[in-house]
């Protein structure tokens, strides 16, 4: 697992053997964007959310898939206390690029957003080109704009290793 901002973490598939370990480091929400189901669930003593949203890493994120799913994680990032893991089945393309969409959403610059995930995730990824095209990273950009801003946790968008501003 990679924290890449004070909420939000990126990483591998999220295996029911690691889920302690993701547990312990104080992961409240699962966001799987890996072509398979996970093996983690919410409730009883678990996570309080795990969501799955089928990506295929060879073709680029539909448009309404990426609503959806930047939707999701912003209702998960905006959840008192929260740290959101956003996994793929490797980590290094489909979830550090559905972070990095968001991260553009929420008012990053695309380059700034990458930095911010590729300093704290060595294999990370994200995607511009074959997953995100130019109109979808415009298109997120706006919806963003008009739905994610202002943030109501600030501290989610603070990169790891930061003080989040008062």
């Amino acid at each position: 697992m990679y924290r890449i901002t004070q909420c939000l973490s990126v990483g591998r598939f999220a295996t029911a053997e690691g889920a302690a370990a993701l547990l312990a480091a104080g992961v409240t929400h699962v966001l799987n964007v890996s072509g398979g189901p996970g093996e983690v669930t919410a409730g009883g003593g678990s996570f309080r959310e795990v969501a799955w949203f089928p990506l295929d890493d060879s073709r680029p994120i539909p448009a309404d898939a990426a609503l959806r799913i930047l939707d999701d994680l912003h209702r998960m990032a905006s959840d008192p206390g929260a740290h959101v893991y956003v996994h793929c089945r490797a980590g290094q393309l489909r979830s550090p690029t559905v972070l990095w969409l968001y991260l553009i959403a929420c008012g990053f610059d695309p380059e700034a957003a990458r930095k911010v995930i590729e300093s704290r995730s060595p294999d990370a990824a994200p995607d511009g080109c074959r997953l995100a095209p130019p109109d979808l990273i415009a298109l997120v950009r706006k919806h963003g704009r008009t739905r994610y801003l202002p943030h109501p946790r600030g501290e989610a968008l603070v990169p790891f290793g930061r003080e989040p501003l008062e």
